[in-house]
């Protein structure tokens, strides 16, 4: 299992470590090979330009990997973020001794620069649907022309080269509506299997529902909390719910003292698991209010655990995921008036214990280790009976 940690812990990574403890919880040998962008040295002009000479190919962890390859010989190599690290380079050490390899797709940065074809706060496929360069003037990879170059050039010579197609055996999308996105890209649509991701389940039978609903995230624009924050603003007194936040980012000074005059909005900070999942179980209900195609939000599979509906935007794989008066409620993207309607007909849904029964039954046939585990080994199984990835 390879895995390049960021900086601030996220879903991503917390999606690693479930993964990591069901294969060993089922008897599989796992061998982790896993870094973090801690290492990353940015000052100075020639540290730029290396990481950007290895951005597009890391001869270092080309040869790193390979020699863990040919010591421990393993059956399958299972890639989730490989940016900025590791780099394409290390398809081609798995390629070179044989062993095939398998590749989460958690967000799109194999067709984006900056991974979430979301540009000023819109959904954007420029990149898609027409020339890479697009990144680079508008400066998708952290506002700046000058870093999306080596991550622009990066795609576009691993397209000319076909990386994608020839040097991974399978990959594995989170949604199908995730998997029409990679397909759009350029990825063999036949390579790409679709596993969500999973959780174990809380579900109990004494679920006590308070009256507040629940944020948890990081506070950053693609998140969307300003959106609910100002539809919550302009909700009817009459409901007397809170609104708890939960959650650290860039946005948060800024959004925390613009509404601290609101007493029934609370701002809890950074929680551990227990203390999230203690929320959420109390909680009514759990608001997604993101303005870019997510991947597979573990907020949403935690909230189905405990038994919490979602409220979520109507926007890629959030429409997928969360059926509309099955498991939660779907507004228009971007749209706080629809937002703050939704809202309201969700605080006052008569049915609402239908709601729950709906969920149980949708996480125990979907989202269970079980059968998490049984869908990633008919994956291993098919490209270890492969052989050699495609030359």
């Amino acid at each position: 299992m390879v895995h390049n940690y960021y900086k601030i812990s996220g879903g991503e990574d917390k999606v690693v470590e479930e993964e990591v403890n069901l294969l060993k919880n089922n008897k599989v040998d796992v061998i982790k090979y896993f870094i973090t962008n801690e290492k990353i040295q940015v000052n100075g002009a020639i540290n730029k330009l290396k990481l950007g000479i290895n951005t597009i190919f890391s001869k270092k962890q080309y040869n790193l990997l390979k020699e863990v390859l040919l010591k421990e010989r393993p059956d399958v190599v299972h890639f989730h973020n490989t940016f900025p690290l590791f780099s394409p380079s290390v398809y081609y050490a798995c390629h070179s001794v044989g062993i095939p390899v398998v590749q989460t797709l958690h967000n799109y940065r194999l067709g984006c620069a900056g991974a979430m074809l979301l540009r000023d706060g819109q959904v954007c496929e420029k990149c898609i649907q027409g020339s890479l360069i697009n990144g680079i003037k508008h400066g998708c990879y952290r506002d700046s022309r000058i870093q999306t170059v080596p991550l622009s050039t990066m795609l576009y010579t691993h397209r000319l080269l076909n990386t994608w197609n020839k040097r991974v055996s399978k990959y594995i999308a989170l949604t199908s509506f995730s998997k029409k996105k990679f397909k759009e890209i350029g990825l063999d649509e036949k390579k790409i299997a679709v596993k969500p991701n999973f959780i174990k389940s809380q579900h109990t039978s004494n679920d006590t529902k308070e009256n507040q609903v629940l944020f948890v995230g990081r506070i950053s624009k693609e998140k969307g909390l300003h959106l609910l924050l100002e539809a919550w603003e302009g909700l009817s007194p009459q409901f007397e719910t809170k609104l708890n936040i939960i959650g650290d980012g860039p946005l948060k000074e800024e959004l925390a003292s613009k509404y601290e005059k609101y007493k029934n909005i609370n701002f809890l900070g950074k929680l551990d698991s227990n203390e999230v999942l203690g929320h959420m179980a109390k909680s009514k209900y759990i608001v997604v209010p993101s303005v870019w195609y997510e991947g597979f939000p573990m907020t949403i599979i935690e909230a189905y655990s405990v038994n919490t509906p979602v409220i979520s935007s109507n926007i890629g794989s959030l429409k997928e995921v969360v059926k509309e008066e099955v498991t939660g409620f779907h507004f228009e993207n971007n749209n706080v008036a629809d937002l703050k309607y939704v809202l309201e007909k969700a605080l006052k849904y008569k049915a609402y214990e239908d709601l729950q029964e709906n969920i149980k039954v949708h996480f125990d046939n979907n989202y269970t280790s079980d059968i998490n585990f049984k869908i990633l080994m008919n994956i291993y199984k098919e490209v270890i009976g492969s052989g050699k990835s495609e030359k």
